[in-house]
């Protein structure tokens, strides 16, 4: 039973996460056309930086199960969570220093993701 609850969040985590990858691919899209190819561009970067190191929190979150692992799902959350926050900061300052982006746009993408965590938290 509680295997199957803990698979069952895990694949809604990475569905949410294709979801947000899909999002990010559309509006980018939208953005490319309406504006400049490069603001789409870094509005699709800004959300992978977001997508990417959730994906990897998203594995070490789900890798243990069970009452009697506590102590392990606690200890695998938080590293998972500093993983994450390394990774995005790591990612952030390679993608200003080696590529051409329009800033603001970088900025909107990841904070539309980040929004759209939040929403899925609270109406889901």
């Amino acid at each position: 039973m509680v295997q199957h609850v803990t698979t069952k969040h895990r694949n809604n985590a990475f569905k949410f996460l294709a979801f947000q990858a899909c999002f990010a691919v559309v509006i980018a899209f939208f953005i490319g056309i309406f504006w400049e190819v490069q603001t789409g561009q870094s509005f699709f970067i800004g959300a992978m930086l977001d997508v990417l190191p959730s994906f990897v929190f998203t594995i070490y979150a789900f890798r243990f199960s069970g009452a009697q692992r506590l102590q392990h799902i606690a200890a695998s959350m938080y590293r998972g969570e500093t993983v994450k926050i390394m990774i995005t900061g790591a990612l952030f300052i390679c993608v200003i220093k080696l590529l051409p982006v329009v800033f603001p746009a970088l900025l909107i993408g990841f904070l539309t993701m980040k929004i759209s965590q939040f929403l899925q938290s609270v109406f889901i």
